[in-house]
């Protein structure tokens, strides 16, 4: 068995939608009361996610798999409302044949653009990219189920604008998208925000007799003008991939974030403060408002943890990897 070492990479993986409130209540819409003029509506923050581990289309083989995630963010308005929606997806595909596993671009679809090559065969002649904006166009002003309603039994667009800009298979995004919205809460954003994305997956341990790993971060914010963080919300995902005779044992299916899990991620025992991830992450979180990618960005020390005093009295993990992929989106 050869001795596993941690290294740093980017890209993500797939399928069973989750999401999580990790807000509390904040803002007011309406008057302001010290003035009486009308103020910036508030608006909720929500996302959701779809991780899978599962077999490579087309690579069929016990050396070979394919691991999927879907995002979605969403910013909505009071009556549930879409005003902004942002998605992306990575396909992560390790292969025993190839590098011992390692897979060299992890960037996710959105971040390959022309790279990933579909537009040759769009019945529209669109890459995936230029697919999903469409479909963001189109979600916009629209609430969950009518979200759902765009979208036939066999996973395509049924509604005839949706479909006009996008032929892809369109189930999977938009039931993140659905769940996002259903899931959304008031963390303090305003309507007038911006909302981004971003993703970032890491290969962190070598191939060996046993394990083959790729984590995925996920990062999302709305900002102001300033470029100030107004609302945060931050998921990982762990694709555990065993290994045993050169062959690919893993449990094929969906996965849970590191905040699905909750509890059961089991790390609480491991801390000096005493705090699950889930308990951590929303301590980041809540330290993130109101400052800028790169205040983020500097937060943490050689060690890759967190150096600044308020976030280290709530956040002991290692944060290098999520502070990086906050300033990603910020950024974006």
């Amino acid at each position: 068995m050869t001795k596993m070492k941690k290294i740093l990479a980017v890209g993500l993986a797939g399928l069973m939608a989750v999401g999580f409130a990790a807000c509390s209540s904040s803002n007011d819409s309406g008057k302001n009361e010290d003035t009486g003029k009308d103020a910036v509506a508030t608006a909720k923050t929500g996302y959701a996610i779809s991780s899978e581990i599962k077999e490579d289309e087309y690579n069929k083989s016990e050396t070979a798999l394919e691991i999927d995630s879907v995002c979605a963010a969403v910013l909505v308005d009071a009556d549930g409302k879409i005003i902004d929606v942002k998605i992306d997806e990575a396909q992560t595909k390790p292969d025993l044949k190839k590098d011992n596993g390692d897979v060299s671009d992890l960037r996710t679809k959105l971040e390959k653009k022309e790279d990933y090559g579909m537009k040759s065969s769009s019945p529209i002649g669109k890459e995936w990219y230029e697919q999903v904006e469409a479909f963001e166009a189109w979600a916009k002003g629209k609430t969950a189920e009518e979200v759902k309603a765009g979208i036939g039994e066999d996973g395509y667009a049924s509604d005839a604008d949706l479909k006009a800009g996008c032929t892809i298979y369109a189930n999977g995004f938009a039931t993140v998208t659905a769940k996002a919205v259903e899931n959304a809460t008031d963390c303090g954003a305003k309507a007038t925000d911006t909302l981004k994305l971003g993703m970032t997956t890491s290969k962190y341990y070598e191939s060996n007799e046993t394990n083959l790993q790729y984590d995925t971060d996920y990062a999302i914010v709305t900002v102001d003008a300033d470029g100030k963080v107004t609302s945060c919300i931050i998921d990982a995902s762990q694709a555990k991939c065993t290994i045993a005779d050169g062959k690919f044992t893993v449990e094929k299916g969906a996965f849970k974030s590191k905040k699905e899990l909750g509890d059961d991620y089991a790390m609480k025992s491991a801390s000096p403060i005493g705090k699950e991830w889930y308990e951590q992450a929303a301590a980041y979180e809540q330290w993130c408002i109101g400052k800028t990618a790169d205040e983020i960005k500097g937060c943490y020390g050689e060690d890759m943890s967190a150096s600044d005093a308020d976030l280290k009295a709530g956040c002991t993990i290692t944060i290098s990897a999520i502070a990086d992929n906050t300033a990603k989106a910020i950024n974006s």
